[in-house]
């Protein structure tokens, strides 16, 4: 899978663009503040069917401007492709697949696999379960359209079923209830076990990747926590035995929206225990186990987007991230070029400055 053209118009900061970048690596650089990482949020954007950096639109459409277009083409396994998105302030945003009207996202992803690799990502590991559970979802969706619309399925009734515990009078609404707890052990056992099932196999990536980054030092592990349990019979007797707890929060307490997973190195939490050193590594392992899970699935390798990482990076974490990407479409922003020249004979280097995009 690669990208062959991208097309951006009034997206950011690029009044209109467009460059053909390489199977290879491909380099983009420049100072700050110029539109490197826009044109990779582009990529991912065309990917998802959304931002990484926002989850508004307005943003994204340049200045005194109304709308944005998109235009990526690629081969998957040979056959052409292309996505087309278009927005206009106060409109539904407008996504094309292959010229067709896209009805529902996941008819989007899927199409175009992407690993994104940026500072931020640090976050999976610092932050909170919900940036986890973003990461999880992500690398599920892009594989398993049905998971995808099961996770749809499942945001939608944990609304309704917030909603109806908001209601003074809920307790007229109790058969109600249930019906939506029962709705809910269907979805929620599917999503648990699906997260479960990825985790494990991702396990085994992000410690191969953690064992060669210490010299076989250390050792990683993936633990996934549902607050509903992992069976169906141990879903519905949460949900009924938690029902009066939740109706006195007026919230929905329990379910894949409430899970975490837990990273560990020599079985020690990373976020609590880690060191900074291991949680870059961490990161690293993950990201790179992200890429091979994918492959496994799929059969064959994402696009990767790496913004601006190698300056987070020590020289050896550096040198394992540039050894592990020789087989890939990659693109990488940086603010210097020199330090990819040994990369010369199978990279694009693409200049960009104050919105413009020149190939060198």
């Amino acid at each position: 899978m690669y990208i062959t053209s991208i097309k951006l118009k009034n997206y950011r900061n690029y009044e209109e663009i467009k460059i053909s970048p390489l199977k290879d690596i491909n380099l983009i650089y420049g100072k700050n503040a110029q539109g490197k990482t826009n044109l990779i949020e582009s990529i991912y954007l065309a990917s998802t069917g959304r931002s990484h950096r926002t989850s508004k639109e307005i943003p994204l459409v340049k200045e005194n401007e109304e709308v944005y277009y998109i235009k990526i083409k690629g081969k998957k396994e040979d056959i052409p492709f292309t996505i087309e998105i278009k927005y206009k302030k106060g409109e539904k945003k407008q996504i094309k697949l292959n010229n067709l009207p896209v009805t529902r996202l996941g008819e989007l992803i899927g199409v175009l696999n992407t690993v994104i690799f940026s500072p931020e990502d640090l976050q999976i590991i610092k932050q909170g379960p919900s940036e986890r559970r973003r990461f999880i979802d992500i690398l599920i969706s892009q594989t398993n359209n049905q998971y995808f619309y099961q996770l749809q399925i499942y945001q939608r009734i944990i609304k309704q079923k917030n909603a109806l515990l908001k209601k003074k009078d809920i307790n007229k609404y109790i058969e109600l209830l249930d019906v939506y707890n029962e709705k809910i052990s269907e979805t929620a056992f599917f999503i648990i076990n699906e997260r479960m099932k990825f985790l494990k196999k991702t396990a085994v990536f992000f410690n191969k990747y953690i064992k060669k980054l210490s010299n076989n030092k250390e050792f990683g592990e993936i633990t996934y926590f549902s607050s509903l349990g992992n069976t169906m019979d141990e879903i519905k007797k949460t949900l009924e035995k938690n029902k009066k707890k939740e109706i006195r929060s007026n919230i929905s307490l329990y379910g894949p929206h409430r899970d975490d997973f837990t990273i560990l190195i020599n079985n020690k939490d990373v976020k609590q225990y880690g060191s900074q050193g291991q949680q870059r590594t961490a990161v690293l392992s993950l990201k790179l186990a992200e890429i091979d899970i994918i492959k496994k699935e799929t059969g064959y390798y994402p696009v990767l987007l790496l913004d601006d990482v190698m300056s987070e990076l020590d020289i050896s974490r550096r040198k394992f991230l540039t050894e592990s990407i020789k087989t890939k479409q990659t693109f990488i922003t940086s603010t210097e070029k020199k330090n990819y020249a040994n990369f010369k004979e199978k990279t694009t280097f693409f200049y960009v400055h104050n919105g413009q995009i020149d190939k060198r």
